[in-house]
């Protein structure tokens, strides 16, 4: 049965673009805001291609914060060009925000499921995109690809770094939280099924307890959930995990004494969300702004690197395959540091770790979505009952790896660092 576009084509023509206008499946859509479309606008040759997206209204809650957000991050960018940030040899491309008739950024509606918001973006020509590097023919096509998205995320931190984080809240309530993650495994473990039960776990905030209060909770049968609390796999993680509990917490307890600075980050950097130049192979955008938020860059580092050095992909059953590839790992790192232009020797020490730290935190959050029954990270119809347990054990398996790996790993980023110019001391 084909895709019912009336209601996309309806909002399509709420915005201000010329005639004809047309609505189409968009494919690539990501795993979030799953109603997007590719819209072509303007006779037929002068027809552009623009993106109509709905924020995902169960995941977002305040829409209206991550369209600002959104905003005050696309002009920085759009600033920092315009005073000559980059160099003679970088390019770069800003999202482009199509107003609506009315003359808004972005359209505040209401539908069966509630108040919504939809945007539409002017599709960024001439680029290509990847799901993983694995996508990518060639070993030295994808040590290029890998080099260019670590360049990508230090030009995306240049122009973007003159943006105040204390103009900045968290769009997920409670996401790259550690602490909170950490406090939901253990409530989680403890089997608490009801609020009161989890009182002593739940965040002490209200609205980010409101937020987050089903992630501290069990919601499958006790049978089910003592056959997962028993899985010898699992348990080994759930070991591992509590036993460097105090590893993953180091970014945010730097954060927290002042010892890291925070910065305005993306939040979600993982290879797809970076636009590649289809003349030149270099990354020039990185784009789905939904996530900006205050951290450290070294958390976008990590998740960055984490999802970059492992060939075998998130949902690898033998773990044997799963392995830090140190190669990918320069090329990622050399990218970054050649380009950054305001990173501490500080933050540069903690770039290993920050791999590390990803990894775990990642593999506890979805080792707890697992035992209290996949409500966060939701399994589709086709994916297998254990798929979160899988995906957990890949992150602790590459946790392990880039931990007995750091030796090597420093001696890389001490290499590259050697080479800047530009760190702050």
């Amino acid at each position: 049965m084909g895709m019912n576009l009336k209601e996309p084509r309806t909002i399509a023509s709420l915005f201000d673009l010329p005639s004809p206008i047309e609505v189409f499946d968009f494919p690539e859509k990501g795993n979030i805001n799953r109603e997007t479309y590719l819209v072509t606008a303007g006779a037929l040759r002068v027809c552009s291609e623009y993106i109509l997206q709905k924020l995902n209204p169960g995941v977002f809650k305040r829409p209206s914060e991550v369209m600002r957000a959104m905003i005050l991050c696309i002009e920085a960018q759009r600033k920092a060009i315009s005073e000559g940030a980059l160099l003679k040899d970088e390019e770069w491309e800003t999202i482009r925000l199509i107003p609506t008739r009315e003359g808004e950024p972005f359209l505040d509606t209401v539908d069966e499921e509630g108040p919504c918001c939809w945007r539409m973006m002017a599709r960024i020509v001439q680029t290509r995109s990847y799901k993983s590097l694995q996508q990518i023919a060639g070993s030295r096509d994808r040590l290029q690809a890998a080099e260019e998205t670590g360049r990508g995320l230090a030009l995306f931190g240049n122009l973007t770094a003159a943006l105040d984080p204390l103009h900045f809240g968290c769009p997920l309530p409670g996401y790259r939280n550690t602490g909170l993650y950490y406090d939901q495994l253990h409530s989680v473990l403890a089997g608490n099924r009801t609020p009161t039960e989890a009182i002593s776990y739940l965040p002490v905030d209200p609205e980010l307890r409101e937020s987050t209060e089903d992630n501290f909770l069990v919601r499958i049968e006790p049978g089910e959930y003592r056959r997962r609390l028993d899985d010898p796999a699992v348990r080994r993680s759930i070991d591992l995990s509590l036993e460097h509990e105090s590893c993953a917490l180091k970014l945010a307890e730097g954060l927290k004494s002042g010892y890291l600075r925070t910065a305005v980050i993306h939040g979600d950097t993982k290879i797809e969300n970076f636009l590649f130049s289809a003349r030149t192979g270099r990354a020039i955008a990185l784009v789905d702004l939904d996530t900006i938020m205050p951290h450290t860059w070294l958390s976008d580092w990590g998740d960055m690197a984490r999802s970059l050095i492992n060939p075998a992909g998130e949902k690898e059953k033998d773990l044997a395959k799963v392995t830090a590839d140190l190669e990918i790992f320069e090329s990622a790192a050399r990218g970054l540091l050649s380009t950054a232009r305001h990173t501490t020797e500080q933050e540069v020490a903690l770039m290993a770790d920050a791999v590390q730290i990803m990894s775990l935190e990642l593999g506890t959050r979805f080792l707890t979505d697992y035992l209290r029954g996949d409500t966060y990270f939701r399994l589709g119809s086709a994916d297998e009952t254990d798929l979160n347990k899988t995906r957990a054990l890949v992150q602790f398996r590459l946790f392990e790896d880039v931990c007995a790996k750091t030796g090597r790993i420093k001696s890389i980023l001490s290499d590259c660092s050697k080479r800047i110019t530009g760190l702050t001391r």
